[in-house]
Parts: structure tokens; C-alpha cells; sequence
């Protein structure tokens, strides 16, 4: 890697003077962004999101979508939102559960929910599932949740739930597939923003010791640690924006 004094003077002839890589897709305005900064972006994916979109995971998610009753729904992923979306317009009817009261993840999974229903349907937001959990908790009015969810969800918030006395009715709603790729080793680096990339990631890549790993989530930190002892930043809020704030922060304040 280039060491500092060579990249401020690359700064000066507007080259990429850093290169990172990201294990999902940038948006394109972001993207943009850390390319006016200097800094270079590899994407490559190292999961793949499966939609559990047929007749019997339907009749497993619409009894929660009739059900008149007010009922607590749990997202800890965007994913989560869009799949169980699927579900609400099968056809060319959209069913409209206004009687959810929505616990979810601020950040990409809040703005997602945010598309989808309406904002005060929104009863508790939180930075990772063990304070959402605490969330739901504290609100103490719900016996129950149904959480919508991958078939690699974590396991804290249904554990702290269920410790607290709250029966979890968990319906997956799509796979997580892994994807591992060999990257190059000339990185600055690694954006991850799930645990299920992070395995992907390292189990066909080690990272040079001067490589730097953001992480969307506390979550995600851990399993980072779990593989390397590189430096790991986490970013404030669990979304891209915030992510890449913190690169350009780490990158340009030199």
C-alpha cells in the first residue's frame, strides 16, 4: 500500500489515491461521492438474497396480515420488509395491515419499512436486535411478536424476547447465499454490512495487517473479530450513508 505522503500528493492530481472494497452494492450517489474524495470502490457481493415467494410461505405469512387484533411486527433487515411487501400485493389485490405496530432497525431497515407503511406504525426503533428486544420490552403491552426475518437471522432478539416472558413467532421470508470470491489484496479497506458476508468474505480472503474493516452494526463488528485482528470501525448508524461517512472521515482527514 502507499504510504501517507504519496496518496496527499496523488490528492492533489484527483486519483483515486485509496482503494476499498464493499461487500454489497454502493448507491450511485454515494459511490460518486468517495470518487470526488480520492478514494477508489471495488464491489463485489458476497451474499445473495433468496425471496421465499410461493403458496405455502404465503399461507405461513397472510394469517398476520388479516389478523384484526393489534399486533407487533419485528424487522431486523430491509430484506425482511421487501419480501413480506410481496406478500401484501400477491395478485392484484394490496392488503393493508394497519393494525401493525412495527419494532425495526433504524437506519436501511427503517427507510424501507418507511416506504411501505405508514410512519406511525412505527412503535420502537433501536441501533442493533438486543436493544430493539429491550425496545419491545419496555413497552410491555405486547405478549407476542412476529418477527420476519432471514434464515440467518441472530439470535438475540428472539432469546431476549423469550427470556422476558414474549412468545416469538418467527416466519423466514427469504435465504441468505453465500458467495465467495477472491479479492485483491491491495486494499485499504472492506465495507461489510452482515455477519453471513463477513463468514463469506474471509473464508476464501485474509486481509493484510494495515486493512481497515467498517462494519454496519455491532453485529457485524463482532463477527469481523471473530476472523481478524485488523482494525474495525463501526459505523454510528446502520446505514450506508453513515458508513461511508466514516471512510471518507478515516481518508481525507490526512
Amino acid at each position: 500500500m502507499l504510504n501517507r505522503s504519496k496518496k496527499r500528493t496523488l490528492r492533489l492530481n484527483n486519483m483515486a489515491q485509496y482503494t476499498i472494497l464493499s461487500t454489497k452494492k454502493i448507491e450511485p450517489a454515494l459511490k460518486a461521492e468517495l470518487t470526488e474524495k480520492g478514494i477508489g470502490l471495488v464491489e463485489q457481493e458476497f451474499i445473495a438474497i433468496k425471496e421465499l415467494f410461493n403458496k405455502e410461505k404465503h399461507e405461513e405469512v397472510f394469517p398476520w396480515v388479516t389478523k384484526e387484533d393489534e399486533t407487533a411486527v419485528v424487522f431486523t433487515s430491509r430484506h425482511a420488509v421487501a419480501c413480506v411487501n410481496k406478500h401484501l400485493h400477491p395478485f392484484d389485490t394490496y392488503y393493508v395491515p394497519n393494525q401493525w405496530q412495527i419494532f425495526c432497525l433504524n437506519g436501511a431497515t427503517q427507510e424501507e419499512v418507511l416506504k411501505r407503511h405508514d410512519e406511525k406504525q412505527i412503535a420502537g426503533t433501536a441501533t442493533n436486535a438486543a436493544a430493539l428486544a429491550q425496545c419491545i420490552i419496555d413497552k410491555g403491552s405486547f405478549k407476542e411478536v412476529v418477527f420476519f426475518c432471514g434464515d440467518k437471522r441472530r439470535d438475540e432478539l428472539p432469546n431476549l424476547l423469550t427470556a422476558n416472558g414474549i412468545i416469538v413467532h418467527e416466519v423466514v421470508v427469504y435465504e441468505t447465499i453465500a458467495t465467495p470470491q477472491v479479492a485483491t489484496n491491495n486494499l485499504d479497506a472492506v465495507l461489510f454490512f452482515s455477519p453471513s458476508a463477513v463468514n463469506s468474505f474471509f473464508s476464501v480472503n485474509k486481509l493484510q495487517p494495515g486493512t481497515t474493516c467498517f462494519a454496519i452494526g455491532d453485529t457485524t463488528a463482532q463477527a469481523i473479530g471473530q476472523h481478524t485482528t485488523n482494525r474495525v470501525i463501526t459505523s454510528e448508524l446502520p446505514s450506508q450513508e453513515m458508513m461511508l461517512a466514516s471512510v471518507v472521515f478515516l481518508f481525507t482527514k490526512y
